[in-house]
């Protein structure tokens, strides 16, 4: 699998990041870093506070296209009203649906060597099985 499950863990709902983090990395497996990956990077912060100066307002945006490491780092801005576990897991399911259209429309236009449409398959085929697994739990 090309997709990494990083965070930045600020402020806020560490336990719940933690947790779909986990979920995340369970499901992906290991990654082949010899690979072009996509590395998915949580920025959590408490509203009004702690890390709010630095994720408020990132949404889920396109960050670093590294050249030598061979990583597409995709900011996903952690929404810190997200009541608890069940909503943090929709919402996943949501982020995970923008982040392969954006590897898929975004990466080709800063890097013709990446792989972008089979690395946009990959995050919809994990978007599958995080729903399926979203169902299950």
């Amino acid at each position: 699998m090309a997709v990494k499950v990083g965070g930045m863990y600020v402020g806020g709902r560490s336990r719940d990041d933690n947790a779909v983090c986990r979920e995340l990395r369970d499901l992906v497996g290991p990654v082949d870093f010899e690979d072009y990956v996509v590395d998915l990077c949580f920025m959590t912060y408490t509203a009004g506070g702690l890390g709010s100066e630095y994720a408020a307002g990132v949404g889920i945006a396109p960050g670093m296209v590294g050249r030598k490491q061979r990583r597409f780092i995709v900011n996903l801005e952690v929404p810190p009203a997200l009541p608890d576990l069940t909503a943090y897991r929709r919402w996943m399911d949501e982020a995970l649906s923008e982040v392969a259209d954006l590897v898929r429309n975004y990466l080709p236009t800063k890097s013709k060597t990446y792989p972008a449409e089979r690395l946009a398959s990959e995050v919809d085929d994990l978007r599958t099985r995080w729903e399926s697994y979203r169902e299950a739990v």
